[in-house]
């Protein structure tokens, strides 16, 4: 278990023994648990199923119980629709707990209230109801582990212009923006980017977003009219999620343009380890999306088994990293970049 979380189980349980609450009359033998995955087929989100399942094998030795995790959600982060009815189903089998992660915020807050009034610990991940900070809709779940999309934004922004240079090439120019679907998580994040280049390099303009769709197809269609219609103006393409990130560097392979633009992505999957490695991705912005799920997931046991959650605050923020081929043989990096090697 997570030193963090294994002090506020400490401290949880201090709490209900000094007030004389217990979780149980009698400690359960068995939990049933959901993982609400707003993508089954993405590997960002199979990367916080790692840690989610890590948690419940962790947590399984810890209280000494069974513990049943069902994984279920729609294949792909646009089918929103299927998400919902994913959401109602998971509540009408009513289980101890679910960790989830909504692309649709407003279509999710009468499911969340639904499943907290029927005393269902609900947590989420990454994507949750509120952007950071803001406390709408608190009575609507448990907790929420989060990697600040603003930040994300900023760092992705500062790394491309320590590009820029270390290429030798002028912070001058257009910058392609990309992302995958319209939502307010991928708002701040696309803002945070360019906010940070308008401060900081007031001689890049930012194109608007390009949306693709999370469709890997589209999302090179769409670079490729980028790199089209930009031409030598073009410094930069920043993906802003790891769809958009592989668009970018199937469209600049087939350019050959490399050399004379920076590419960033963020959210790593093989084909963008693959091409930073091949020096074609110049730095991927990785969010701890184990951590994020690990984190998550054992907070919802914890908070079933002990009664009070054990975190202080109601929203985490797991800070993202950047990395660049340079730090690839390094094995937390290799973990961080690829959480599957870490599943037990």
């Amino acid at each position: 278990m997570k030193k963090k979380l294994v002090s506020a189980v400490l401290s949880a349980a201090m709490v209900l023994s000094a007030t004389g609450m217990t979780a149980f009359a009698e400690a359960p033998e068995e939990l049933d648990v959901i993982y609400l995955s707003c993508s089954t087929a993405s590997e960002f989100w199979q990367y916080i199923g790692v840690g989610i399942q890590n948690a419940v094998l962790d947590a399984e030795e810890e209280y000494g119980i069974t513990i049943n995790l069902q994984t279920t959600g729609p294949a792909e982060e646009s089918q929103t629709e299927a998400y919902v009815t994913a959401f109602e189903e998971a509540i009408a089998a009513a289980p101890d707990a679910i960790v989830t992660a909504t692309q649709v915020a407003e279509a999710t807050v009468p499911k969340a209230q639904e499943a907290v009034g029927q005393d269902i610990v609900l947590n989420f991940v990454n994507c949750g109801l509120v952007q950071e900070d803001v406390t709408d809709n608190a009575d609507c779940y448990n907790e929420f582990y989060y990697c600040s999309n603003a930040t994300i934004g900023a760092l992705a922004a500062e790394t491309m212009l320590s590009i820029l240079e270390t290429k030798g090439l002028e912070a001058k120019g257009t910058v392609a923006m990309n992302y995958s679907v319209v939502n307010a998580n991928g708002e701040q994040r696309m803002k945070g980017f360019s906010d940070y280049m308008a401060e900081n390099a007031p001689d890049i303009t930012c194109t608007e977003t390009y949306y693709n769709n999370n469709n890997l197809e589209e999302a090179q269609a769409n670079v490729e009219n980028q790199i089209s219609t930009f031409g030598d103006e073009l410094i930069g393409i920043y993906g802003g999620n790891n769809i958009s990130g592989d668009g970018a560097v199937l469209a600049a392979q087939a350019a050959g343009i490399n050399d004379r633009v920076a590419i960033i992505g963020v959210d790593s999957d093989e084909m963008e380890i693959q091409a930073l490695e091949d020096g074609v991705l110049d730095a991927i912005i990785v969010q701890d999306a184990y951590t994020q799920g690990y984190n998550a997931m054992m907070n919802a046991i914890v908070t079933v088994m002990e009664g009070a959650n054990p975190e202080a605050e109601q929203q985490i923020n797991c800070p993202p990293s950047a990395v660049l081929a340079s730090q690839m043989d390094d094995e937390a990096t290799q973990a961080l970049l690829n959480p599957t090697l870490l599943a037990r």
